[in-house]
């Protein structure tokens, strides 16, 4: 597993991203919306194992092996500053917030996808 985009913040997806594939000669579309994502903030691992938007291979072992570095770290933040966990647990659910989409379009890409640049604007941009 790779784990070099666990602390890529500067390497954020901005905009969105259709990914598409060729499956038995089938056209797969996938979307990637850059930017915050509110549902990963409150439900985290969760909202990978049961959204139906984020199934694709291997992208909910990334979010738990992230997710639990991440806890990893909290504990020990958590262990040095008495006190302070519920600053940690905070900062922890912001930056999975923020990361939850990039590691989707990651995971998107090692599965295969490729960015559609030909692709007509969508309406909700």
């Amino acid at each position: 597993m790779d784990l070099s985009d666990l602390f890529a913040v500067n390497k954020r997806i901005i905009g969105t991203k259709i990914m598409s594939k060729q499956v038995n000669g089938k056209a797969i579309e996938k979307t990637v919306l850059g930017g915050f994502c509110w549902w990963a903030f409150f439900f985290t691992v969760f909202y990978a194992m049961f959204s139906k938007k984020y199934k694709t291979k291997g992208f909910v072992t990334k979010v738990f092996v992230n997710v639990f570095i991440l806890i990893l770290i909290n504990c020990g933040l958590s262990y040095l500053f008495d006190n302070s966990d519920w600053l940690w647990n905070l900062v922890e659910a912001i930056y999975i917030g923020l990361m939850f989409n990039t590691w989707y379009y990651n995971q998107l890409i090692k599965n295969g996808y490729q960015e559609d640049h030909k692709h007509a604007p969508l309406e909700f941009e």
